[in-house]
């Protein structure tokens, strides 16, 4: 790291034919530590969450302490971006022939194939990932008194995810602070932020671990490109179940163990018996009659 700012250097200094990167000049286990959280979150394509036709809102993203795994990712994700001729991988556009990849009447094997070389530096680096999801359907009938509280489906995701990483960080280095970076969205990054100061105010261990809050574009900050692939699988594997369907084959192939290493993933799902449980019953409240379709 160099004037606080992510480096993407390929000077070697971030690799290792060890374990694929050096960690030795940044583990002084005296130093506080900057872990970094890439986060992402997808709705449907009109970005709408009021729309019904939306069933999951979804926000996923990836953890990792310090640099040094980030530019390993990085250049491995650049390189396939330049192998294929991409200006960036875009889940939503890239599966519905969209945008860039318009021209490409790539069939599922080939974008298969593609999207396993893609998903290859994500393992390899063994990012951690973190998803929330939630059935907008459901969280429309929740009475006014919980959105009040909780904010809509998207703000409820972003506050859990948060709770999730400030669990991770109380357990693993509660001495260490979390930067956290999102994708430019001009609808859901003003909420966001307030969402994210107004937790640092009401919650001392939210106050100890979050200290950054970035906005930056995906095209140049590699890593948001992970967070909307994973972000867009957690969600349309989500809406596959709901509809009895079985999870995509890629999907599957993230979270299936490579040779000596297992994959983390944390992740929520809060539909109706969820949020009952969790949320509604504990404040002594049912279920509002008066959004239900």
């Amino acid at each position: 790291m160099k004037d606080g700012k992510l480096l993407f250097s390929s000077d070697g200094s971030a690799a290792s034919a060890h374990d694929g990167w050096d960690e030795q000049s940044d583990c002084d286990p005296f130093r506080m530590r900057r872990w970094i959280f890439v986060i992402r979150s997808f709705f449907d394509d009109s970005g709408k969450e009021s729309d019904p036709d939306n069933r999951v809102v979804c926000i996923a993203g990836y953890i990792a302490a310090g640099e040094a795994p980030w530019n390993f990712f990085s250049e491995r994700w650049l390189h396939q971006l330049l192998a294929n001729n991409f200006s960036w991988l875009h889940m939503s556009d890239f599966m519905s022939d969209k945008g860039e990849y318009a021209g490409l009447n790539w069939d599922w094997d080939k974008k298969r194939s593609v999207l396993e070389k893609f998903i290859a530096p994500i393992k390899e680096s063994q990012l951690v990932g973190f998803g929330v999801a939630v059935d907008a359907q459901v969280w429309r009938r929740v009475p006014k008194e919980v959105t009040r509280a909780e904010g809509d489906a998207q703000q409820f995701c972003f506050m859990r995810i948060m709770r999730m990483i400030v669990e991770r960080m109380k357990v693993v280095r509660p001495y260490d602070y979390v930067s956290v970076n999102f994708d430019c969205d001009i609808g859901f990054t003003p909420p966001r932020f307030q969402k994210f100061l107004r937790v640092r105010d009401h919650d001392p261990d939210a106050m100890l671990y979050l200290k950054s809050f970035a906005v930056t574009d995906p095209k140049l900050y590699l890593p948001l490109q992970a967070a909307d692939f994973l972000a867009w699988e957690t969600r349309k594997d989500l809406l596959r179940k709901l509809g009895g369907f079985e999870s995509r084959p890629e999907f599957k192939f993230i979270f299936e163990s490579l040779p000596g290493y297992f994959p983390d993933y944390s992740g929520e799902f809060w539909d109706e018996a969820e949020i009952e449980r969790q949320i509604l019953l504990p404040r002594g409240l049912t279920w509002s009659n008066e959004n239900e379709s």
